[in-house]
Parts: C-alpha cells; structure tokens; sequence
C-alpha cells in the first residue's frame, strides 16, 4: 500500500472517530476533558475502538465518555471528505480573550493595599556570611541514612545515595559561593515594589555599536532562577562578539518570579501565572517598553505565553523552548491522538516525530510528575523538608537537572549531571534557594496554577502574536508535533535540534540564542515583494 493510501486509511478512520463523537456530542471542538492527561494506562496499540472505551474507563468526561458506548459503531461511519470539513470549519477554534476574565490590578503584599512604591532600587546580592556558615555546618551533619539498592546504582528511584555524598563533599569543601555571587553581580540588577511584591530583575544593556536595540523580557522556570541565565545574557547583549552576524542586539529584563530567587514572596493566596504576566507587564511598562520581546521555557514559558495573549498589543513576537500552551486540547488533540494509532509520520512532516505517541507522551509525565501533584496540593509541607536540609534539597532539584537534561541520564550512577553542567552551575542554583530559604515559595507556584481556572481558560485561546519555537529533542516535555503546535499559537518558526533539554538556557545558551536572533531577524526583516512579471 502506497503512503498516500495509508494517509488516505488514516483519515478515513479519523472520520469515524470525530464524526461519532460530534453527532454525540456537538460542541466536543468546544471542550477539552482534562483526565484526557491521564493516558497512561491506554493500550497505543490497541484498536480504535478500544481505546475509546479505554478512555472512557479512565474517566473521561463528556463526548469521550459518551463516544465509548458507541465504539462498535465506527465502522458505519462517514467518509474522508467529512472529516476533512470538520478539520476546516474547526482549524482554527479558539476561545475568545473575553471570556477570560483578566483583572488589571492586585495586592500581594502584607495587609491591606495600600499604593505601591514604585522606585527602582539598585540591587546587590550579598549573602550574610552566617548563612554560608550554617550551611556548611548543616552539610558536615547531614544524615542520609539509607543507602542505594544493591541492583539498581543509578538515578531510577531517585538521587542515588553514592553520588549524593560526593555532592555533599564537594558543595562543603569545594564550591565557592563568593565567587559566584560575584559572577551574578556583574549583571546590573534592580528591585522595584509591584502589587504589594519587591520585583526582583536583571537589566542587562546591549553593547554598542548594534544598529537597532530591542527589549527582551526573558523568563525563568522551575526548580531554577535567573542563574539559567548567566550564558545566554551575555549572547543576546552582543551577538557578535559570540559568532552572529546581526544588526541588532538585546536589552534583556529578566526578573525572578515572585518566590524565587531574589524577588519578594507573595503574601496572599492567588499568585498565579496569570498574576505574574499581569506583574510583568507592569514591570516593563514602567521602565519605559510599551512594546516588547518575550522568552521563556518552564514556567517561562507559560507565563510568557499568558502574557502575549493578555497583552498582545505590547507583545512584538514570542519565543519559548518549551510549549506554554497547556494540554493538548480541541483539533490538536484530535490530531494527536490519530497520529498516535499509527506511523506518525502520515500525519506528521518531522522525522522527529517519527515515534510520537500522546499515550507514552502521558505515561512519560505521570512517571515523572510526582513533585507536581506534591506541589500542585500540599506545597508547604515538603518545602518545610527541604528549607531545613540542604543535602535534600539538592537531592531533590539536581535530580530535575538530571532526567530532564536526557531522560537517558536515569540509568547512570552520577544521573549525568555534569555531562552538560559544571556542579559549580547546578550547586548556584541550589544554593540560591537555600540563602533565600525560598523553596516552599518557589513551590506554591504549582497550587496556585492548578487553583486558577483562568490558566486553562487562556490555554485555549489561540496565541495570535507572532511565535517561534526551539524545540529540543531530550526535553521530556515538549513533544507536541508542529502540526499540532500551530493550532495554539501563530507559529512561524520552528527549530528541532537533536540534544538538548529543559535547561537549554544553561546547557545550551548559544543554540536558544541563535535561535532566538534569527526568529527575531526574519520577523523584523522586511519581506521583498514579488514582482508578478518576472
């Protein structure tokens, strides 16, 4: 069989599929079921019919549910050329922006609101040295009682004990925190009162001599900081100094999220992602940008992503190396789930998805998403854990710089971490929250995602600011085909490289960087006309 035949097969399957479950259920376009996320236990290699059944056992609600009782019915279902009239009239769903109910102010700080102190502050870390000296003490009378199965010395059941002591070793005996202290205070930074919250932020001024300099909000994810970012600022300071042939260089603001980093800690319930575009906005409007650039990855990403569609009018393009659109939702999810059933190159152009499957994609995130339901419920009393012990506390992030470098790293005894790191780069980033006793914080940032509703409302409203994408292959999650991609943002850029992953900002920064520059430059480039006569 040839492959159009089997790309034809494939539809006309689809058509089945999508025509009973709108028959069923008619504005099944209009809604996402959210346990769609808890795939894991469906067969992918199952028949269609099953599947459905099976997805309707996991309990999905809705037209899933509903579609199960009718599995058998498939067969006697329409053509292709009906399916191909739903993916039209459906291509381009997207929530509309005013059902979203977006507030223009809020109070994070203590007490009742009182006007903000809107000064920009000049900024210096400067860790007291009683701190520094706790730590080492905590670190010399650590107790890590248990020790690494006998049959399994790797990274499988977490941070392996025989490599945790050599952490700890090194961080007490080793690791310099002065000189890394020093190395983030030649970045100029600043701190400035938004909604009740001291704003932390990095400005960092291009070089001279670029003819055209943009502003560029860059935003950092978690279990990181502005750390991540040491290597890529000054790239995107002065792109030629780095090996790029541009005319334009960045600006770059990138503050710490509130409860990260040095930033203040909200005071009050509600923080959201939504929140903190909203505070972020604020921030770049009041040192002058009305129009800007934005980037991120992690919750970057997201916020970032939340921002350009809250705000779109200061929004000049986006760029994210992580999808910030939420879940698979509406036709992407369709298009996902029948690339799934079969070679997923019949639905997808990328060699790279040459093995996609949103069902392993979900057994994948269910495997290693056990923080998240920890910090998506009860924050507070693992980060009690984690304030009070730096050696699990490092145990508990440096495992995220190992599995979601390449997830590849499970099965070595050191987890691979300085196969891209140094531990001087992973242990700053520990360190950071371990000064600032900010980890409980940082993690209250997944409660209150979950609790707004309004961070999944904004997912389905389709991103209409001009979007490029890096997608790198070793991120565990950002999978999402572009096919699929472009249903939720107006992407116009796309990159897949090979290594790569969640922190390429750090394992990575002249790769994002170039990526980000040439992104930039095709979207500020006037296009050439053709002319009809040649």
């Amino acid at each position: 069989m040839t492959l159009a035949a089997l790309r034809s097969r494939q539809w006309d399957l689809g058509a089945k599929i999508i025509t009973t479950i709108t028959k069923i259920h008619p504005n099944f376009a209009k809604e996402q079921s959210p346990s769609l996320d808890f795939f894991a236990s469906t067969n992918e290699v199952a028949p269609i019919g099953m599947c459905v059944r099976q997805m309707g056992q996991c309990g999905a609600r809705s037209p899933l549910l509903e579609a199960r009782k009718n599995a058998d019915d498939f067969i006697y279902m329409t053509d292709r050329g009906e399916f191909q009239k739903f993916l039209a009239k459906n291509r381009d769903y997207r929530a509309s922006p005013q059902e979203v109910d977006i507030v223009e102010n809020g109070w994070y700080g203590s007490g009742e609101w009182r006007a903000d102190d809107e000064a920009i502050h000049p900024y210096k870390i400067n860790v007291p040295q009683k701190v520094l000296d706790d730590l080492k003490s905590r670190l010399l009378h650590s107790r890590v009682s248990h020790e690494t199965l006998e049959d399994s010395d790797n990274f499988r059941y977490g941070f392996n004990t025989h490599y945790l002591k050599e952490v700890q070793e090194y961080w007490r005996s080793k690791y310099d925190w002065r000189k890394h202290e020093a190395a983030l205070n030649a970045f100029t930074q600043f701190t400035t009162e938004i909604e009740g919250i001291q704003v932390h932020f990095i400005r960092s001024k291009a070089a001279s001599g670029y003819k055209k300099v943009l502003p560029l909000l860059l935003v950092h994810g978690w279990p990181g900081n502005v750390q991540e970012f040491v290597k890529l600022i000054p790239i995107l300071n002065d792109p030629k100094k780095h090996g790029f042939d541009y005319d334009f260089a960045f600006e770059v603001v990138a503050p710490s999220i509130p409860g990260y980093g040095f930033s203040g800690n909200p005071k009050k319930t509600g923080f959201s992602q939504v929140e903190c575009a909203r505070v972020f906005k604020k921030l770049m409007t009041r040192l002058g940008f009305e129009t800007f650039y934005l980037q991120g990855g992690d919750w970057g990403a997201i916020v970032t992503t939340n921002l350009a569609k809250m705000y779109k009018e200061n929004v000049l393009a986006l760029h994210v190396n992580m999808n910030g659109a939420g879940s698979f939702h509406g036709i992407g999810l369709v298009k996902a789930i029948l690339g799934s059933f079969s070679a997923p190159k019949l639905f997808f152009a990328s060699p790279n998805q040459a093995n996609f499957s949103i069902f392993s994609l979900f057994g994948m995130i269910l495997a290693e998403s056990g923080y998240m339901h920890i910090q998506g419920t009860k924050p507070d009393t693992v980060g009690v854990a984690l304030n009070d012990s730096p050696i699990g506390l490092a145990a508990y992030i440096l495992e995220k710089f190992s599995s979601w470098t390449n997830l590849e790293f499970r099965d070595l005894p050191d987890g691979g971490i300085t196969k891209k790191f140094t531990l001087d780069e992973v242990l700053t980033v520990v360190s950071i929250y371990w000064a600032q006793g900010n980890i409980a914080n940082s993690q209250r940032f997944y409660k209150e995602y979950f609790a707004d509703t309004r961070n999944q409302e904004l997912g389905k409203v389709f991103c209409s600011v001009p979007t490029g994408h890096s997608n790198f292959g070793n991120e565990p999650f950002d999978k999402m085909p572009e096919e699929v991609m472009k249903h939720y943002y107006n992407l116009q850029f796309r990159r897949e490289h090979p290594d790569g992953g969640h922190f390429a900002a750090l394992e990575l920064p002249k790769t994002l960087g170039g990526d980000l520059f040439e992104f930039i430059h095709q979207q500020t480039t006037p296009k050439l006309k053709k002319n009809p006569e040649l």
